[in-house]
């Protein structure tokens, strides 16, 4: 049996909570243990008591989400927004909550949120000795390719990751690309090191995609011809380390 995910909603409309109540009774991964139409009494909740994640409504009386959120200490608490307002949305994925949902949620979206809940969480626990990227769910989401739109991306479907111009480009496989404006290094604290390794400034490749590697880059089984480059050894311990343990030759 996998591991159960204890969370809270916090809504100031019991109609709203008992919405939710009801579909996630379903739900035999996640475990509702409180819900609060008071955020100043989940609040107090969760100072004495441990949850995996939240539900969370924006507007709360005097108060929103955000400050909210902002008065919790730093923890791997996973957030879902709740909102019936579509403006939100930005606003809570730049904050990098799970998801967003819009009031009244279906059935189906939620379902798709907790699914979210239940994959970063799992990607908290222990490795448990498997070393292939097929068997590694995680996945975030990006803005585009057009407005108004989330595209998910899957870490085993990323080649290799590029930043330029200020921004940070996702190679897919397919020859597809998705562009995000957070910084390399946010980007880097996202992507696990047993595949990822930065080999320079502006590169971190996906192992699983490496072909070969020479005194004039790196190729890749896919998403470019082209020759990613390489940097100072000294700088990019992990990618040399990785090469010198492969029987791939260079």
């Amino acid at each position: 049996m996998g591991k159960i995910w204890s969370g809270i909603i916090i809504d100031d409309q019991q109609a709203c909570i008992d919405h939710l109540t009801e579909m996630v009774s379903e739900i035999s991964y996640v475990d509702i243990v409180r819900t609060f139409t008071d955020p100043q009494e989940a609040k107090i909740f969760l100072r004495a008591n441990k949850v995996d994640f939240m539900i969370l409504d924006v507007e709360l009386g005097k108060t929103d989400a955000f400050d909210f959120l902002r008065t919790l200490p730093s923890s791997d608490l996973k957030t879902i927004l709740y909102t019936a307002h579509r403006q939100y949305e930005d606003l809570g994925y730049d904050i990098h909550v799970v998801d967003v949902l819009l009031k009244e949620v279906s059935r189906s979206r939620f379902y798709a949120a907790l699914r979210r809940v239940d994959e970063a969480l799992g990607k908290l626990l222990p490795n448990t000795g498997r070393d292939s990227l097929e068997h590694y769910s995680y996945y975030f989401m990006i803005k585009g390719p057009v407005r108004y739109k989330r595209t998910e991306v899957r870490l085993r479907e990323v080649v290799y990751v590029e930043s330029t111009n200020g921004q940070v480009k996702f190679h897919l496989i397919g020859n597809r690309t998705l562009v995000c404006n957070s910084p390399m290094k946010e980007v880097q604290e996202k992507l696990p090191v047993n595949w990822f390794k930065q080999c320079h400034k502006s590169f971190i490749i996906n192992t699983s995609f490496f072909y070969s590697y020479g005194a004039d880059g790196i190729l890749m089984t896919e998403g470019t011809k082209t020759k990613i480059p390489v940097g100072d050894k000294k700088l990019y311990p992990d990618f040399f380390s990785y090469i010198n343990s492969n029987t791939i030759g260079g």
